[in-house]
């Protein structure tokens, strides 16, 4: 199996008082001296369990069939980038590689920020988001967030790798207008003769409401009349944050679009993405559907066992250049009658066989279709593992004194599909306690400790035994935000 290296960029910071026990000072200035190398490490991610990465600043879930093969992954820092119109990047900014690795689903990215004033320049902690950055054009793509405001963390999905930059935004006294975060295609190039989704994340930063938002596009370098499409809430999203249109095939050519997107409020202010729009428009490029394979799975499988599931994500390519991008396919079957369909997150579908015999599980997108022979066997479960977020957990999993810490548990067949079980969760009464298997399935509840704790937690079914690593960060080593001073003693909230 091909492996594939993936450079990630990291800084580490706290926030309170005391780092190891002992006081440090603060030095406002410092937290603002990136590009220094802090850390590396690696961590080899599978495609059928994903993973858990944590840093003290972040953490990266990668749900098991996220990718389409063995990655090794490693994590380092950039700078910041600069500000731009109303966009201020505060405090961390990462860098994400391979440049544009596509996840075959959404990957959930956490970053923990110190919350007070003076770190966040004065900015109100609730226009805290994460956005990714193109060096190349000095613009920001808005991946939102969920901000936590108890434990000064937002919390997002990404769907590629790249820069992403925590940022704050200038608000202004009166009626804010909303924030447009900027456009993300699936597929991420456009493919002449298919559909193609686009989102973006809008933000009202006042009492108001949003009232219509609405994508504005043309065949790039026609100069005809622009057309419009309704942007509708991502239902699917839970933040409440994003907007999504569809394009239909019949005007997507190689040439590409250009672009803008245009939001009224309840108050009638009027926004766009670029700013002077329509005097000024954004653009993508497009390409001809690649001649030999222009849509795939992104596995390949050619066995199930009754009751078992696998996450597939179809994808499609053009001729220019070897990537393969996600898209939400339109169409999924489980033919014949053997199995059914759901989709779990609104870019996958879900297969789950049901029937043994023989099969196809098939899916459309636009006028391409994909077909594969599957058979359907008798079968049992062979190996357990402990989830967080749909991905693995790492050895050891690091939680923080006090916080509870939703987890779950799939097993396996001999075919690497998995389905989701109800095991016995257990841990060392040292380190905490999993709450009432009925009501509060997989949560552990954390002791409340000064100092670490480690120690383990096990899922046991049907003669089969899980147990992992766990470490409880103590409430008693917490620092201060400290940049250059890499400290994996500290935890930051």
């Amino acid at each position: 199996m091909r492996k594939v290296l993936i450079v990630i960029f990291v800084v580490s910071c706290c926030t309170h008082l005391m780092c190891n026990g002992g006081n440090k000072t603060s030095n406002f200035n410092k937290m603002f001296m990136f590009g220094s190398f802090f850390a590396s490490s690696s961590t080899s991610v599978k495609p059928e369990t994903g993973a858990v990465i944590q840093t003290p600043t972040m953490s990266l879930s990668i749900p098991l069939g996220a990718l389409d093969e063995e990655t090794e992954i490693t994590y380092s820092e950039i700078d910041l980038p600069p500000a731009k119109d109303s966009i201020v990047p505060i405090q961390v900014a990462y860098k994400f590689g391979p440049e544009n690795l596509q996840f075959s689903k959404p990957v959930q990215m956490k970053i923990c920020y110190d919350g007070r004033p003076e770190f966040l320049q004065g900015k109100s902690e609730k226009t805290l988001q994460i956005q990714h950055y193109d060096p190349a054009t000095n613009r920001y793509i808005s991946y939102g967030g969920d901000v936590d405001l108890i434990n000064h963390c937002i919390t997002t999905s990404i769907y590629h790798f790249s820069n992403y930059i925590l940022t704050a935004q200038n608000l202004a006294l009166g009626n804010n207008p909303p924030t447009i975060g900027g456009a993300t295609f699936f597929p991420g190039r456009l493919i002449e003769g298919l559909p193609a989704v686009v989102r973006t994340s809008i933000l009202d930063w006042d009492a108001s409401a949003i009232v219509t938002a609405r994508f504005y596009y043309r065949t790039q370098g026609s100069g005809s009349i622009f057309k419009s499409l309704v942007m509708l809430p991502d239902e699917n999203d839970g933040s409440g944050q994003f907007y999504q249109a569809k394009i239909p095939a019949t005007d997507i050519f190689a040439a590409g679009l250009e672009y803008y997107i245009e939001v009224y409020d309840s108050l009638n202010a009027r926004v766009t993405r670029p700013a002077t729009a329509p005097a000024i428009y954004d653009s993508i490029n497009g390409d001809i559907r690649d001649s030999v394979t222009p849509i795939r799975f992104q596995n390949t499988i050619t066995r199930m066992t009754a009751g078992f599931s696998r996450d597939l994500t179809v994808q499609v390519k053009g001729n220019s250049a070897a990537t393969y991008y996600p898209v939400p396919a339109e169409t999924m079957i489980f033919a014949g009658g053997k199995g059914v369909t759901s989709r779990p997150n609104w870019l996958s579908a879900r297969y789950t066989a049901q029937i043994i015999g023989g099969s196809y599980i098939q899916a459309s997108y636009g006028n391409l279709n994909l077909s594969m022979p599957i058979n359907v066997y008798p079968g049992i479960m062979v190996r357990m593992i402990v989830l967080h977020n749909s991905a693995e957990l790492p050895n050891p999993f690091q939680v923080n004194a006090g916080t509870t810490t939703a987890l779950d548990a799939a097993g396996y067949d001999s075919f690497n599909n998995f389905i989701f079980v109800h095991p016995t969760f257990t841990a060392q009464p040292s380190i905490g306690t999993f709450g009432d298997p009925f009501s509060d399935f997989g949560k552990f509840i954390a002791g409340y400790f000064p100092t670490d704790r480690t120690g383990t937690i096990s899922v046991s079914l049907g003669g089969f035994t899980s147990t992992y690593n766990l470490l409880v960060k103590g409430f008693g080593v917490l620092c201060q935000y400290d940049v250059g001073n890499f400290d994996s003693t500290c935890i930051f909230n």
